[in-house]
């Protein structure tokens, strides 16, 4: 009998975790607000010279890769960023279109934020700012691209949690079922196809 208790409760404590099995636990981070203008123009993230200019910004890793930080083997729903020419040693974090802030949730160097938008065709869609230091903001805010969400970690203060966070993980979100779980519980690319847009063929499109 203690043997069977023992492996049932094993097969709870390393269960292979979900986007089904957890979203529920992250729901209570979430406001639905729907925002009140249109996001018809979009902008980088950061405070640049020119904010329709994707080169205005440094790649540092990938929509798609396979990652083996926090969940092993989950995909990189993002890509991790920074200003090409950062103007000042905190970098600050911007919306990137009008939009309701929905979801401010995790924290220490995972800390999010997620900012609900319109598109001119009534649907709804998501972006995702992650590895904040300070957030500005809170949830029903609305906030359009001049409103300052949050600011980056210094390479000083990422160097606490023993990895490299001074960048800014950005998701380009079809939908936020999951809450937020599905950034770090994305496993194949169907998952990542249903909920995410690679944000550099996004932002290619929109910075116009």
């Amino acid at each position: 009998m203690k043997t069977l208790l023992f492996l049932f409760l094993s097969s709870l404590l390393f269960e292979t975790p979900t986007i089904e099995k957890d979203r529920d636990r992250w729901k209570p981070y979430y406001t639905d607000a729907a925002p009140t203008k249109t996001a018809d123009q979009w902008y980088l993230p950061f405070d640049v010279a020119n904010r329709k200019k994707i080169s205005n910004i440094k790649i540092i890793s990938i929509f798609g890769d396979h990652r083996d930080s926090y969940v092993k083997g989950h995909i990189h729903t993002a890509i991790d960023i920074n200003p090409a020419l950062p103007k000042a040693k905190l970098v600050a974090v911007y919306a990137m279109a009008n939009g309701i802030v929905c979801s401010v949730h995790l924290g220490e160097n995972q800390r999010t934020v997620v900012v609900k938008h319109k598109l001119p065709n009534g649907q709804f869609m998501f972006t995702s700012y992650k590895h904040l230091k300070e957030v500005y903001v809170s949830n029903g805010q609305l906030v359009d691209q001049n409103t300052k969400l949050a600011r980056l970690f210094t390479p000083q203060e990422s160097k606490k949690y023993g990895g490299d966070y001074h960048h800014l993980h950005l998701e380009i979100r079809k939908k936020f079922d999951d809450y937020g779980c599905a950034s770090w519980l994305t496993f194949n690319n169907t998952q990542l196809n249903d909920r995410f847009y690679n944000p550099q063929v996004f932002m290619k499109e929109h910075l116009k």
